[in-house]
């Protein structure tokens, strides 16, 4: 009887070994554990230590317009069509560029001022009257002053004195032109109408900060008649400031009606 239990459990024995042999137990590797990677913290580039050099990309092509301008205010008129083009180069380059949101108002304030430039470098290549032209220089003057402004506010927002503001070249060329200017000193754009009644059509917008050449005033004196860059329209006075008192404005002439026998 034990002669047959000792051959049982050698039985046994045998049979475990062989199994262990056939399915072998798989050695784990031990999995490593990933370490914790260092995050740089990112740069933010509207801050005091940024934002000069953000600024300066869009300081470089306002500056390159500005040269290209000062030297198309120089150029005669039938020798306008290069350095427009060049203008018109230099302005997509900005419209292109992207920005911070710090940025934004300065970078739409260089566009507009760069559009009004090259609006009354066009007039003048294309024979437009005097007073348009200047109208579109006078434009241009007070949207340049809206960009120095707009620079100087953003530094202010970063905490930097405005005095920190780096160079840019000089603004449009000034023009002596005694005209009677309106300028739109509000924060809302005006409606500039075909006839001078609210319900005319509105042919233009009178932006804020832009001036128009005033033409005439209506008899009642509650409407002038503007130049908006090209456009001639009607703008309701209490909407304006006139560089001069409304009775200095010249008055509409009636129409007189012409009766057939």
């Amino acid at each position: 009887m034990n002669g047959k239990k000792i051959v049982i459990m050698v039985g046994l024995s045998f049979l475990i070994a062989s199994c262990s042999l056939i399915n072998p137990r798989p050695q784990t590797t031990p999995t490593p554990v990933p370490s914790t990677p260092t995050i740089s913290p990112t740069p933010e580039p509207c801050s005091q230590e940024n934002i000069i050099e953000e600024m300066e990309y869009v300081q470089d092509l306002v500056n390159e317009f500005q040269d290209i301008a000062y030297v198309a205010n120089f150029t005669p008129q039938t020798e306008l069509v290069n350095p427009i083009m060049q203008l018109q180069n230099t302005r997509r380059k900005l419209q292109k560029l992207e920005v911070p949101d710090c940025l934004e108002n300065v970078k739409n304030a260089s566009l507009n001022y760069m559009n009004t430039t090259i609006n009354y470098l066009a007039y003048f290549m294309g024979g437009e009257t005097k007073e348009n032209v200047d109208a579109g220089i006078q434009n241009s003057q007070v949207l340049w002053k809206v960009v120095l402004n707009e620079f100087s506010n953003a530094l202010s927002t970063a905490g930097l004195a405005p005095e920190e503001i780096p160079g840019v070249s000089s603004g449009p060329p000034e023009t002596s032109d005694t005209s009677i200017w309106a300028t739109n000193e509000g924060d809302a754009a005006i409606n500039v109408r075909q006839e001078p009644n609210l319900d005319a059509d509105i042919v233009s917008k009178f932006e804020p900060g832009m001036q128009a050449a005033v033409i005439l005033r209506n008899d009642d004196g509650d409407w002038i008649q503007i130049n908006l860059e090209g456009t001639i329209g009607w703008v309701f006075v209490e909407n304006a400031t006139i560089s001069v008192p409304i009775e200095d404005v010249p008055l509409q002439e009636e129409e007189t009606e012409i009766i057939e026998e």
